[in-house]
């Protein structure tokens, strides 16, 4: 005879589930953080990543992708979208015991216009290397996610998601230096990136100021950082 599934113990039902997104893209050859200005108590008025609580029945990347649609506006799909880390230390949210799975978001490159939704009073993109003060543990969670997109660099093409199809070495170059916040050699940073074979040239060039730029693109055979 089979027997029921044990039931959970009553404990387990006051652990809530959440998630918090750290949002990046390159605005003006910075990287940028998408934070929103909370509304409500806990932490009112204090800067955040957007995030809430997992509904039932909700896997968590649509947790994710519908906190950042409610409280930014922001509906658009990621050029990569990942989980990194699990923070569930005791007393981080003052309401209970919560446990956030943080998940990390490039977005599409260019201008993403933002506005406050839901329970956010503000949303506004921000300086990701020196952000305002924020709720929570949420300058944790950022710390983690810069780190993840430095390591990232290095054995994945995650920069690349932060440019157009096609563009030029100095803005790929500039990606690198505002992830890892320090200037980079140039002649040494082109060697190294074309010596991978993960670029191809585009066959085309963009005219300004000088010389026109030769153009590159992702090489056919190099997949995206998406795990």
């Amino acid at each position: 005879m089979n027997r029921a599934a044990p039931s959970l113990p009553a404990q387990a039902t006051q652990v809530g589930l959440a998630v918090d997104v750290a949002a990046f893209a390159m605005h003006g050859g910075e990287l940028q953080v998408l934070l929103v200005e909370r509304g409500e108590l806990p932490h009112a008025r204090d800067w955040a990543l957007p995030g809430g609580f997992v509904q039932p029945g909700e896997e968590l990347h649509e947790a994710a992708l519908r906190e950042l649609r409610t409280e930014t506006s922001v509906d658009l799909e990621p050029r990569h979208l990942e989980q990194f880390y699990t923070f569930g230390a005791l007393g981080r949210d003052p309401r209970g015991r919560v446990v956030s799975v943080a998940h990390l978001a490039v977005l599409p490159h260019g201008t993403v216009r933002v506005t406050a939704g839901g329970h956010t009073v503000g949303a506004a993109w921000q300086r990701a290397h020196h952000p305002p003060r924020l709720a929570f543990d949420h300058q944790a969670i950022l710390d983690r996610a810069l780190g993840r997109l430095q390591l990232r660099l290095e054995y994945a093409n995650l920069a690349l998601e932060f440019l157009p199809d096609t563009f030029t070495l100095p803005e790929l170059q500039t990606v690198h230096e505002a992830i890892l916040n320090r200037k980079l050699d140039k002649r040494n940073f082109r060697k190294r990136l074309l010596a991978q074979g993960n670029l191809v040239p585009s066959g085309e060039r963009r005219s300004g100021v000088g010389r026109p730029a030769q153009l590159y693109r992702r090489a056919k055979n190099v997949r995206s950082a998406a795990l």
